[in-house]
């Protein structure tokens, strides 16, 4: 069969990793397609009685969405069911999308099994594989789900999102900055950019660091002028990459259940396939991926992170060549297309047999522990 029929649970924002591996996916030659989650279920509710309706809703619209899954399994008969973390997805959902004779894969993207809903501990069980985006997501899922039938896999960058933009004067008065980080908040990344701020105004006056992100409300009183208070995504993600001369690469801390919080993130490819100077929190998955001095820099905790921002602040020529490196070494091996190349041709393997579009973890440049699969309908 040279194409896959694939029904896919996955988000439709330019930017987002789960619509990058769609993209991806459709690239390589197959029929995709997706039922987000977010036509059942509002995710974007603010208001507080809003927020208190949907709670009451969401088992009802949870199971709508089921059945919507079903329904559309029974109509395209997939080969291929593809759910890029699943936060709705539920195991009767997963079992019956298998029961019509689609293979199903999950790709896990966070640090914790058990910290986004009830329904992703019960579903990940039901999945032929796993692919999680961290290493020690392997053994956490063994230990709190029984899952076994599991690889690593670790995040790419979207060629037609994350890639060098011409930046007009617009674009520069909007993100321009000599250091910036983009994510969600939490308390180590808000403890750790207040140390840096304080360190610039004694060592580097004049330097202006920026903030990009979800959350960051309770850190204004400390970050003050720093906060954007937004996100950057899609396009306008790369171009404040493209035009912070320092890009941060902070890591999130352990959550719920989890044995370690993140040694690598997205952001680790995006950034030097935008073109962007990487200085990342060092870590041995980051070794792994880029030779620190040569593709990106790096730091271990808050105090290394200042100092080393101001040292590249003043190597402007060492930054560029840096980032050049960088971008050359994820064009080689790190983009989404690997990725889904490696995702298919588990899938062929999990099928019974080689297809001519999936080529093979090898040759993708992909490693990562893979288990031996257990029977269909088990979590071991």
């Amino acid at each position: 069969m040279d194409n896959l029929r694939i029904l896919a649970v996955a988000d439709l924002w330019q930017g987002s990793n789960a619509y990058a591996f769609v993209r991806a996916l459709r690239r390589l030659g197959h029929s995709v397609r997706t039922v987000p989650s977010e036509n059942f279920v509002p995710g974007k509710w603010r208001a507080r009685p809003l927020r208190g309706l949907r709670r009451l809703l969401e088992p009802a619209l949870v199971d709508e969405y089921t059945a919507e899954l079903l329904r559309e399994a029974e109509l395209l008969r997939p080969h291929l069911f593809f759910v890029y973390k699943g936060h709705y997805v539920t195991a009767e959902a997963v079992q019956g999308v298998r029961a019509r004779g689609a293979v199903a894969v999950d790709v896990f993207p966070d640090v914790s099994v058990l910290a986004h809903g009830r329904w992703i501990p019960r579903a990940l069980p039901e999945y032929d594989w796993v692919f999680t985006t961290k290493k020690f997501g392997l053994g956490d899922m063994e230990r709190l789900l029984g899952v076994r039938r599991a690889s690593f896999l670790p995040h790419g960058f979207d060629p037609e999102v994350h890639r060098p933009l011409p930046l007009s004067a617009e674009d520069r008065a909007a993100y321009a900055c000599d250091v910036s980080f983009v994510g969600t908040w939490s308390p180590k990344k808000q403890s750790w950019l207040e140390h840096l701020a304080r360190h610039l105004v004694a060592h580097a006056p004049g330097a202006r660091l920026r903030v990009w992100g979800e959350q960051w409300g309770s850190a204004r009183r400390a970050l003050g002028d720093c906060l954007e208070s937004r996100p950057v995504l899609g396009l306008e993600y790369a171009k404040a990459v493209q035009a912070s001369r320092i890009n941060l690469g902070i890591l999130s801390e352990a959550r719920q259940g989890a044995s370690s919080g993140d040694q690598i993130t997205s952001r680790t490819f995006h950034i030097p396939a935008c073109g962007g100077f990487l200085l990342h929190e060092r870590t041995a998955e980051l070794a792994e991926h880029f030779r620190e001095g040569e593709e990106c820099a790096a730091f271990e905790g808050p105090e290394e992170m200042a100092a080393q921002v101001v040292r590249f602040l003043g190597q402007e020529a060492e930054r560029v060549r840096i980032a050049a490196a960088g971008r050359s070494r994820v064009e080689r091996e790190a983009s989404i297309d690997h990725r889904a190349a490696v995702v298919l041709a588990k899938v062929a393997e999990l099928r019974g047999g080689p297809h001519p579009l999936a080529p093979s973890p090898a040759s993708a440049g992909e490693g990562g522990r893979t288990a031996d699969p257990a029977p269909r309908g088990t979590g071991s």
